[in-house]
């Protein structure tokens, strides 16, 4: 599969088929692509932690929220929950070179997952306090960003603007979860 198409495939999901546990070793290998991804700097402060135990999946669904723009009845429900969590942790003070490299693991994670048939949400609403207590980490790092993962239980697809001009996503009346994106032209704002 070509780079764009992977790309315009890994579309953030939010409702999972719960009864499919994710194994440490998947995760593990899902994290080694952003082991091996590009850092600022070269400073690689960001480490991961991953969840496959069900308990404490269930314990993470707990502290996270996912799809914050949709209902409660368009969330998912009990049965869809992830089949694991990988935790991206660095030190409390990163600079803005170091935050980059968040973006750039989870995207990387994102991406090897649709690749392997899976598909995640990168989820910034999480009590990061309580997390970091769930999954013992040390004091010294702090929790930057959580990555569910699971295999998909929606369909999701790239959409134009809405025709009020919100960026929003939704769920349309099929229940597709709708991603609307900008045009390439409104993207790039100077050509030389």
């Amino acid at each position: 599969m070509k780079l764009k198409e992977l790309i315009t495939r890994a579309r953030t999901c939010r409702r999972f088929k719960g009864d499919h546990r994710i194994s440490s070793e998947t995760l593990a290998e899902l994290v080694d692509h952003a082991r091996l991804s590009a850092s600022a700097r070269n400073k690689q402060v960001l480490r991961f932690v991953t969840i496959s135990d069900k308990d404490t999946c269930e314990a993470m669904n707990a502290l996270v929220v996912l799809g914050g723009a949709l209902t409660p009845e368009q969330r998912a429900t009990d049965k869809q929950h992830p089949g694991g969590f990988i935790v991206i942790a660095g030190p409390e003070n990163m600079d803005d070179f170091a935050t980059i490299d968040i973006g750039i693991a989870a995207q990387s994670i994102n991406l090897a997952a649709c690749e392997a048939g899976l598909a995640c949400c990168m989820i910034g609403a999480v009590k990061k306090n309580e997390a970091a207590a769930l999954v013992g980490l040390p004091d010294d790092l702090k929790v930057k960003l959580v990555l569910a993962v699971g295999e998909p239980d929606e369909e999701r697809r790239l959409v134009e603007r809405r025709a009020d001009g919100s960026l929003s996503y939704y769920r349309d009346e099929n229940d597709v979860h709708c991603v609307p994106k900008i045009t390439l032209d409104e993207a790039i704002i100077i050509k030389k």
